[in-house]
């Protein structure tokens, strides 16, 4: 889990000043117009970074211009389609340095995600654009707070966490309110694992400003990694509250739901998840181990399979969609799934087991014992498989 919420954390946050140009409102067709393709996108996008860059547009003209666009307009559809433009943009052998500067401006507009993302890849394309270092005099240290918190993003960008956090701090001492400072310090210790630190450092953003829902996620999720889930449920639920289509947080809301044996809740807060974004795998297969707790095996193997259909080499939903099959008393769909689980990943053991245990069920005790020595090979000091062992043994000899 800890990857999967790293992931969420890791755009950098920037901060601006919004300028006083108004934003255009899009003009389009009276019928409800067709789904942005990533050309359009790409097209929009670039209004929004010339409007932000040289009409001195700030946040509240950028999201004019997103409303003014309706459904096609929705925050989450925009990042998702900026994670994907990225990956392009960093293919680039030499990364456009005006659209670098763009990004990196936008970036600071505070925007919610969509600046944190624009912020990150803005980072990444002005760290290759950078020339390697050369023998030259140190960095000049910096003289004020943005000065700080930038030399903290590109440490942030390079990986180097301590040195980031120093700078980090250091534009704190300058100014104690700079909100940004202290949520990309809290993103630092999060990923290394210092939950307290973490904790204490989104807590200090949120004395600054209080109805940041991000900085409220960000905390949910350290409380979850501290295995408090009552408080992190707290936190996701205010940043509900304040953004009632933040995706992740229903999701990883449901999953702390889940911690405290609150399942009906936990499965209502999936299902929030998977109508903003229905191909949220994670949000699938979280909702079908929900109902498996509920003892609702089939409509759990209508979830798993749905994210299967997502992504059809996820481990977990292969696996617990076996276990619910097993449940359901139907073996040889419950083969089939965990059959395909240790093609993928041969060294999953739990699935040799399951594997094992069902061809028992099915009267092939030889299989049953060749998938049985499959899993003590890898897990030789599980007693309750050499149990199975034996038992597939007795079966074959008698």
């Amino acid at each position: 889990m800890l990857q999967g919420i790293w992931q969420r954390l890791t755009g950098l946050w920037g901060s601006g000043e919004g300028g006083n140009g108004q934003a255009p409102s899009p003009v389009g067709p009276q019928t409800p117009p067709p789904p942005l393709e990533d050309g359009d996108y790409q097209l929009l996008f670039g209004q929004l970074l010339e409007g932000s860059s040289r009409q001195g547009w700030g946040a509240p003209e950028v999201l004019q211009y997103l409303a003014a666009l309706g459904e096609r307009g929705k925050m989450q559809a925009w990042t998702d389609w900026l994670l994907r433009y990225g990956e392009r943009l960093l293919r680039a052998k030499t990364p456009d340095p005006q659209l670098t500067i763009q990004l990196l401006h936008f970036g600071q507009l505070g925007c919610g995600e969509l600046s944190a993302v624009a912020y990150a890849l803005g980072s990444q394309m002005q760290a290759k654009l950078t020339p390697p270092p050369a023998p030259a005099p140190a960095p000049a240290t910096p003289q004020d707070v943005k000065g700080w918190f930038e030399q903290g993003n590109q440490q942030f960008a390079a990986e180097k966490f301590a040195a980031a956090l120093a700078s980090y701090q250091q534009a704190i001492e300058l100014q104690a309110d700079f909100l940004p400072a202290w949520v990309n310090a809290g993103l630092i210790h999060f990923h290394q694992q210092q939950y307290e630190n973490a904790l204490s450092a989104f807590d200090g953003a949120l004395q600054i400003n209080g109805e940041n829902a991000t900085v409220w996620f960000y905390r949910g999720c350290t409380l979850s990694s501290l295995e408090r889930p009552q408080l992190a449920i707290d936190a996701y639920e205010k940043c509900l509250q304040l953004q009632p289509d933040f995706v992740v947080a229903w999701q990883y809301r449901g999953l702390d739901l889940a911690k405290l044996d609150r399942f009906e809740e936990a499965t209502t807060s999936h299902e929030r998840a998977i109508q903003l974004k229905p191909d949220l795998v994670e949000a699938w297969s979280s909702h079908g181990n929900a109902l498996v707790k509920l003892g609702k095996y089939g409509e759990a193997v209508t979830s798993y399979n749905q994210a299967l259909q997502l992504q059809p080499d996820h481990l977990e939903a292969l696996f617990n969609r076996g276990v619910a099959l097993i449940s359901l008393g139907d073996y040889p769909q419950a083969l089939a799934s965990l059959e395909l689980l240790v093609q993928i990943q041969p060294d999953f053991y739990p699935a040799w087991a399951e594997q094992g245990r069902v061809l028992l069920a099915l009267g092939r005790p030889q299989e049953a014992l060749a998938a049985f020595n499959s899993a003590l090979q890898l897990n030789p000091s599980d007693s309750t498989l050499q149990a199975a062992r034996d038992e597939a043994l007795n079966q074959i000899q008698n």
